[in-house]
């Protein structure tokens, strides 16, 4: 007897026409269950997604937050009239506690820069819109005179003139990112910069920010925005 093209016994065959239906509801239940599997797989990766975006807006949103109240504090430091506004008289005073000497001229460029309603002054607004286009700018055309003293006074939280290396690290992480931050650290600091009792003063500081500004302006790949350095009366930087 031929079944399906094969010489096969008669009752060979009725059992195949037999087992044929009886093995769809199997491949049915095979198909459905990769389709449900499937559909498991993209409710997970999409929950997976979503909690990616809810960890990174709640890291962003604690970030901002820290960084506002450094800003505040920075901001309280720097208004030693507690008037609510900086002037050149004020940032004088912060910068011979840190032991540095700028001359009057100088101190009236870095009001002036952000001196949005030119009163001679900086309220809490303009100080700072003018610290997050600074550190948002990737032109290169955004003043950061103010921006890098207040970077400094941010991690001189103790406010005793000097930072060590771990705050300072803090620092070029959130700029650079980690890869090129540890790079730059190792390059300045030595490969165990962890190992001993670094404490970096201003002076220093801007040292390394001049140092960090020159290998910018090499690299072809630079996004750090370039400004004018201050010159200070005993040649540092600002």
């Amino acid at each position: 007897v031929s079944c399906n093209g094969f010489d096969i016994a008669p009752p060979l065959c009725g059992e195949l026409a037999e087992l044929v239906p009886s093995a769809e509801p199997g491949l049915r239940r095979v198909r459905a269950a990769a389709m449900a599997s499937q559909k498991e797989r993209r409710k997970i990766a999409e929950q997976m997604a979503e909690d990616r975006t809810r960890r990174d807006k709640e890291r962003k949103d604690f970030q901002e937050r820290q960084e506002l109240e450094g800003l505040k504090r920075a901001f309280k430091r720097l208004d030693k009239k507690n008037d609510g506004k900086l002037d050149v008289d004020e940032l004088q005073q912060e910068l011979n506690f840190l032991e540095h000497k700028v001359n009057k001229d100088e101190l009236n460029e870095i009001i002036w820069e952000i001196d949005d309603d030119d009163d001679s002054c900086v309220d809490w607004n303009e100080f700072r819109s003018s610290f997050h286009r600074s550190r948002d700018d990737k032109t290169g055309y955004e003043p950061r005179k103010l921006f890098f003293l207040t970077e400094f006074i941010m991690a001189d939280k103790d406010q005793s003139g000097s930072i060590d290396v771990e705050e300072f690290i803090n620092i070029w992480y959130t700029r650079y990112g980690k890869e090129e931050a540890d790079a730059k650290m190792a390059e300045y600091f030595g490969e165990d910069i962890t190992g001993g009792n670094i404490e970096i003063t201003f002076t220093r500081f801007m040292d390394i920010q001049r140092q960090a500004s020159r290998t910018t302006r090499r690299s072809p790949n630079a996004m750090l925005p370039q400004v004018k350095p201050i010159t200070f009366l005993d040649g540092a930087l600002l």
